[in-house]
């Protein structure tokens, strides 16, 4: 018979517990512990909910079972039973209890760790230092060369020894500029790996003792009975995050997401060979509507100049590198490839939950393991974008919808393009049947040059005098590719915060929006070009600013 009724976890005084059992009759035996074992677990963004399986033989009568070694961060609130056999729950009572543990020589080997990386991240660092000292010295010793030593000294005119000493520094400067990206790059890695040994080392804790919980069940048969029993609690700690693996394949037009979770927890029990979902819900947002209060305006009344403090010392948190795995992947046409096993996703009124196939195993040392939730093959449609003001690169971007049933939430996503690895990205949160944009990083075989042609200064007006600037440039866009491809291309006027400024176009000759020019509220242009392979075109964008002379406008470059 499956026990269809739940009983929450209470904490009972002992005058109360003496009451029950006088009530209940028989007296039960010594407390009995469960040989359970972690079955399933669910993991939601802050915590997780855990069932545990105990099966074993119950005699006649009374018997008090005990589930030990629960995680000190159980919310007791949250305990639940069920189960099958003809047995009936009369208690469940939790108290708490402190084991000892001997965490030292785990914990020597993860400080002697981090100090390896600590080492190795101060070199990088000094590394670093070094190569930036160097760039100082050598534009330093430019200024002095090509600045007069004094009055009467004039430094003679050398146009070969001139050249040697420019392509000097320009060797120089590439060099230190390439040093600078590696040990960059290398310092962030090794800052990434620092801190993640520093949390597993917190998460060890301080001291040979750990508070774990213990749940005591009151059973009852009228006769020896074979019972199945399981306990699920909620337990705080355990996260997961998404985490994407996006390949495009531009010649076939699809796009292969590989929808990755992210999992740790260091509840203090291992999950061995559970079960494993994930679920989009968040319960640290709690179930409540919010109530909105009385809004309240009022005049603004000036208050007296309150001494200004200054915030020191906060740091930005250092990106996480992406895994060596993602840089090492390669497809091999000779074999068959390899294949990923999917989760089950199952949709609820409010959440998402994803069912991991197979077993999984999650130790409790708060390491980061990387479980497939699935992987998707979407078609999709590639283009190119530019924004030449800010960046001189052409943007691979792949048009997508999102036909599966499962939601992508907001993460990290690492992009390969043909194989090739290219960047990381940031993907949006996208519902099942949504659409997106995947941007695929910078395609240098479409260049994107944009040039200040003219620029000229003249006074208008014959009682009022104006003073008018005008800019022109030209914006080229050339397809290296071997086949035509479709360019947007960004690029905007100022916009007057004032009436007496007036900025007025002279370059696109734009009417209206049309398929190959649209212009939008803020005075944005966006060009649609189709280029066939090694063509090239030039886009104008020219524009006058007239403003009272005498008057400085702000903002303008």
């Amino acid at each position: 018979m499956r026990m269809k009724t739940v009983f929450l976890a209470s904490m009972m005084s002992v005058a109360a517990a003496a009451a029950f059992a006088q009530a209940a009759g028989p007296v039960a035996a010594a407390p009995v512990a469960a040989a359970s074992r972690v079955v399933a677990v669910t993991v939601y963004t802050d915590r997780a909910l855990v069932t545990r399986l105990a099966e074993l033989d119950l005699p006649r009568g009374l018997t008090t079972l005990v589930f030990t070694g629960l995680p000190a961060a159980t919310d007791p609130a949250s305990i639940q039973v069920s189960g099958t056999g003809a047995f009936t729950l009369r208690d469940v009572r939790v108290a708490a209890r402190q084991v000892t543990r001997d965490m030292s020589a785990q914990l020597r080997k993860l400080e002697d760790e981090k100090k390896a990386y600590d080492e190795r991240l101060a070199a990088a660092n000094d590394a670093t230092r070094e190569a930036e000292l160097e760039r100082a010295f050598l534009a330093e010793m430019v200024k002095r060369l090509t600045s007069n030593a004094g009055a009467s000294e004039t430094l003679p005119l050398d146009v070969a020894a001139w050249a040697k000493m420019l392509d000097f520094q320009r060797a120089r400067n590439a060099a230190i500029d390439e040093s600078l990206r590696k040990t960059r790059a290398e310092a962030l890695a090794l800052q990434a790996e620092s801190d993640r040994l520093a949390r597993e080392i917190r998460a060890l804790g301080s001291g040979g003792s750990l508070s774990v919980l213990e749940a005591e069940l009151v059973l009852e048969t009228s006769a020896p009975v074979k019972a199945s029993i399981e306990l699920s609690y909620l337990v705080s700690g355990p996260t997961w995050r998404p985490d994407y693996v996006l390949r495009a394949d531009s010649e076939a037009g699809t796009l292969s997401v590989q929808y990755r979770a992210t999992v740790r927890q260091s509840t203090g029990e291992s999950w061995d060979g559970v079960n494993l979902s994930l679920s989009t819900a968040r319960p640290q947002t709690g179930g409540s509507l919010p109530v909105l209060q009385p809004w309240y305006i009022d005049l603004y009344k000036p208050q007296p100049l309150a001494r200004e403090s200054a915030v020191r010392g906060m740091a930005a948190p250092a990106p996480s590198a992406a895994s060596s795995a993602d840089f090492e992947w390669a497809a091999k046409e000779e074999d068959a490839p390899m294949e990923y096993a999917s989760a089950q996703a199952s949709t609820g009124a409010t959440a998402v939950l994803f069912s991991i196939p197979g077993a999984t195993s999650l130790a409790s040392d708060n390491k980061e393991r990387t479980v497939t939730v699935a992987v998707l093959q979407l078609p999709a449609a590639f283009s190119w974008a530019a924004v030449p003001k800010h960046s001189p690169f052409a943007y691979f971007m792949a048009e997508v919808t999102n036909d599966s049933e499962f939601p992508f939430l907001a993460g990290v996503a690492h992009v390969y393009v043909d194989g090739s690895y290219v960047a990381d990205a940031s993907m949006g949160a996208v519902p099942g049947g949504g659409k997106f944009t995947a941007g695929l990083g910078v395609d240098e075989s479409v260049r994107v040059e944009r040039t200040l042609v003219k620029k000229f200064d003249e006074t208008t007006g014959v009682i009022s005098k104006k003073e008018k600037t005008t800019w022109e440039y030209g914006i080229l866009v050339a397809n290296g590719k071997k086949r035509e491809i479709r360019v947007l291309v960004s690029d905007q006027l100022p916009v007057s915060m004032d009436e007496q400024v007036v900025v007025k176009l002279l370059a696109p000759a734009w009417v209206k929006d049309s398929d190959s020019l649209r212009r939008t509220g803020t005075d944005t242009f966006e060009w649609t070009l189709v280029l066939a392979p090694g063509k090239e075109a030039t886009l104008p964008l020219s524009f006058s600013v007239e403003y009272p002379k005498g008057t400085t406008v702000v903002g303008l470059e």
